[in-house]
């Protein structure tokens, strides 16, 4: 469903779902309506804005205790011959991204513009893996508030708490191209992963890793069917 098929009143529980750091006023300028209205709406729907930030700060803390849990997830590890290198996070880099390459990714506010969100995770200092998020955000980013995050995640957590889900992941593997380039410099080849990003069942963003394969192995627990 693409936002601009939905109600008043689904456009408002998602902005505040989305996003529970928006002011009511804000909300109701997106949405083009009054304050009243948006305060009826979210109290009819039991949401509280301010219940939404405390979940918000309790999820993140979640997130940041469970990074060692692992359940039946794949691993991507640096090779046994290269363990003993340091693995390094670098900061997140902004840039504009073209909305015709990404059709299917909707936009909440009319305002926002779509951007790439890159971070580098490098061993010994050379880039082993980027992580890139595609979605769309304020056009004025605070650089200072981009600087402070850990991770991508943190951007996504904002965006949608408990709501977000994650379509499937497709692994590829790909030779270094355009946009990314720049990172893998004498990378033959890449594995890919990619899945969409959904917010109550909209696509807000496309999350991309790109990952050295020279220098990767992978372990999926279970079974491979072919």
């Amino acid at each position: 469903m693409a936002v601009d098929e939905l109600t008043k009143k689904e456009q408002i529980i998602n902005f505040a779902q989305s996003d529970p750091f928006l002011k009511i006023s804000d909300i109701a300028k997106h949405v083009q309506t009054t304050p009243r209205y948006v305060r009826t709406i979210l109290s009819e729907a039991n949401i509280s804005l301010m219940k939404l930030r405390e979940k918000y700060a309790r999820n993140m803390e979640k997130r940041l205790q469970s990074n060692g849990q692992t359940g039946l997830q794949a691993k991507v590890r640096v090779r046994d011959e290269y363990s003993y290198n340091t693995l390094n996070t670098g900061k997140i880099e902004v840039e504009k991204a073209d909305e015709n390459d990404f059709p299917d990714i909707q936009c909440f506010r009319q305002d926002d513009e779509m951007f790439r969100i890159f971070q580098v995770q490098l061993v010994d200092e050379k880039p082993y893996c980027v992580h890139e998020l595609i979605t769309f955000m304020e056009k004025d980013i605070n650089k200072e508030r981009m600087d402070n995050l850990e991770s991508i995640y943190d951007l996504l957590g904002r965006k949608g708490i408990n709501h977000l889900q994650f379509m499937d992941n497709v692994i590829t593997i790909e030779s270094p191209r355009e946009i990314i380039n720049r990172f893998f410099t004498g990378a033959e080849s890449l594995f890919l992963s990619k899945r969409t990003v959904l917010l109550n069942k909209i696509p807000i963003g496309m999350e991309r890793l790109y990952i050295r394969a020279d220098l990767t192995k992978v372990e999926f627990a279970g079974e491979i069917i072919i």
